[in-house]
C-alpha cells in the first residue's frame, strides 16, 4: 500500500540523484584536471558508473536519457565497430577502469561467472585474446570512451 509507494518514490529519487551527481560530474567547465591524463580515465568512471546506473532507473526516457549521455562520452560510430550488447559493454566498460571480474558481478549484480562469459563474448567480437587488447580494441572501435 503506501508505505511501499513511499519505499518506491525514496528510491526512484536516490537513483534521480545519483544520476544527477554522475552527470554534474561529467561537465567540463566544472571537472578540474589536476594532472595529464587525469581527466580522461575521470571520463572514463563516469561512464562506467552512469552505464552501471542505467539499469536501475525505473522509468524508460530517462534511462534512455541517461544511455544516450553515455554515447556522448564514446568517439563517433564509424560503422566498422563490432555489436556488442548492452550487458559485453557494461561488462568491458568497467574492466577498462582496472576492475576485477569479481569487482565486476559485484557492481553489477551479476555472478562472477556471468561477467566471465560476457567478457569472453566481448573479446571474441572484437578479436582479442586479453583483457587488455579488448579494452584497447573497444576504445579504437569507438565504444568506449
Amino acid at each position: 500500500g503506501a508505505v511501499a509507494a513511499a519505499r518506491e518514490v525514496e528510491r526512484a529519487l536516490a537513483v534521480r540523484d545519483e544520476a544527477r551527481g554522475l552527470l554534474a560530474a561529467l561537465r567540463p567547465a566544472e571537472a578540474a584536471v589536476p594532472e595529464p591524463g587525469a581527466g580522461r580515465e575521470h571520463v572514463r568512471e563516469a561512464h562506467a558508473a552512469l552505464r552501471a546506473l542505467a539499469p536501475r532507473i525505473a522509468d524508460p526516457e530517462l534511462r534512455a536519457e541517461l544511455l544516450a549521455a553515455c554515447d556522448l562520452l564514446t568517439a563517433p560510430q564509424t560503422g566498422g565497430g563490432p555489436a556488442l550488447a548492452p550487458r559485453e559493454l557494461d561488462v568491458l566498460t568497467w574492466v577498462a577502469t582496472g576492475a576485477t571480474n569479481a569487482a565486476v558481478a559485484d557492481r553489477l549484480g551479476l555472478r562472477p561467472e556471468t561477467v566471465k562469459g560476457y567478457l569472453s563474448a566481448a573479446m571474441r567480437k572484437l578479436g582479442a585474446h586479453t583483457r587488455g587488447e579488448a579494452v584497447t580494441a573497444a576504445r579504437r572501435a569507438g565504444v568506449l570512451p
